[in-house]
């Protein structure tokens, strides 16, 4: 298998996480009997909590992962470890830290869906639309946190996923694959 192969292989599995990325809060609802939290964060407290930890987990190594495979995605290292702080302090014990991965998470991969996805400016513009708008619809509606994570995650899942697809694989032999824009 070469190395282009490899790498195509890679971001099939990197869709089908983002995937699971997506899905992870209704995955949460129903391993805590159909119960919906404050936020996603405050599932750590459900009794099966191993699926909590499990889920976010896998999220995180999809950034760690992209970070490290796609070399010139660093940025996705840092957000991995972001998430992974989210994870790993509590929002009860861990108040003031959990809340900063939390927020620096989630604002860093606004940054990044806006400056590094390699979609055209159209495109990044009617992510950002988007996620305005979503971010006015919750609050017109008052949702609580945890509806809004779950529109974060998605919008950040559907970032990976169009990203891959866009990937130019014919560049790889020339160092320029994961080039941003067009």
């Amino acid at each position: 298998m070469t190395g282009l192969d490899r790498l195509k292989e890679f971001t099939k599995l990197e869709r089908v996480l983002a995937g699971v990325l997506a899905f992870t809060p209704l995955f949460l609802i129903a391993f805590d009997s159909w119960s919906i939290r404050s936020s996603i964060s405050a599932y750590y407290e459900m009794e099966e909590n191993q699926w909590f930890y499990f889920l976010l987990t896998v999220a995180s190594m999809l950034f760690l992962v992209n970070g490290v495979i796609k070399r010139e995605n660093y940025y996705n290292v840092a957000l991995g470890v972001l998430l992974a702080g989210v994870i790993l302090f509590n929002q009860d014990d861990w108040t003031a830290i959990h809340t900063f991965f939390a927020v620096t998470f989630f604002g860093g991969n606004a940054v990044v869906i806006f400056f590094f996805s390699r979609g055209s400016p159209a495109v990044k513009r009617t992510f950002i639309a988007i996620g305005v708008v979503l971010a006015a619809l919750a609050l017109v509606f008052r949702l609580s946190l945890f509806w809004i994570e779950w529109l974060s995650l998605v919008v950040i899942a559907a970032h990976y996923i169009l990203d891959s697809i866009w990937l130019d694989y014919r560049a790889v032999g020339r160092g320029e694959a994961f080039k941003r824009g067009g």
